[in-house]
């Protein structure tokens, strides 16, 4: 199984990916409209991306009233039936990353599908921040890291 990952000391808030994301969902360079969001948080040296982490166990699957979001347990992913969507925001509210995203002209709210298994957003990204990978890779790259940062606390933290 593989998830889309985000290293936010190398994301530079540049919006790429949130560009090429609007582009292959809506045909047009529109940012709002895209599923990858670039959230800035207090200044320019705290903006990162925002993208749904297809969690392990999804709230977003038990808050839904109708019922209409799934994971798939072979792939991970979590999708949505959007034309059942009747917008009542649930799944919205108890997303723990806010990865989910209105969209216009669904009138549903939606999240990252990962372009189907080959996700766009990684492609242009100048700095290599985002990356698809491999869930287990990606889990001990995170522990290492957190390894590093405990044997040599002045590199940097964990991101």
């Amino acid at each position: 199984m593989k998830i889309l990952t985000i290293d936010r000391a190398k994301c530079t808030g540049c919006g790429a990916c949130q560009m090429i994301c609007s582009i292959a969902k809506k045909g047009t360079v529109m940012p709002s409209d895209a599923r990858i969001r670039i959230r800035r948080a207090g200044g320019i040296d705290t903006q990162y991306a925002v993208v749904c982490q297809h969690c392990a166990e999804p709230v977003c699957v038990s808050a839904c009233m109708r019922g209409i979001i799934d994971k798939d347990p072979g792939t991970g992913v979590v999708s949505r039936r959007t034309e059942d969507c009747f917008a009542c925001a649930a799944c919205r509210v108890m997303c723990p990353v806010g990865a989910v995203t209105y969209d216009r002209d669904q009138e549903a709210f939606v999240t990252c599908d990962l372009c189907g298994g080959d996700p766009v957003c990684v492609k242009v990204c100048p700095t290599q921040a985002l990356r698809f990978e491999d869930v287990h890779q990606a889990s001990l790259d995170l522990r290492s890291k957190y390894a590093q940062n405990l044997l040599n606390p002045t590199e940097g933290g964990v991101n």
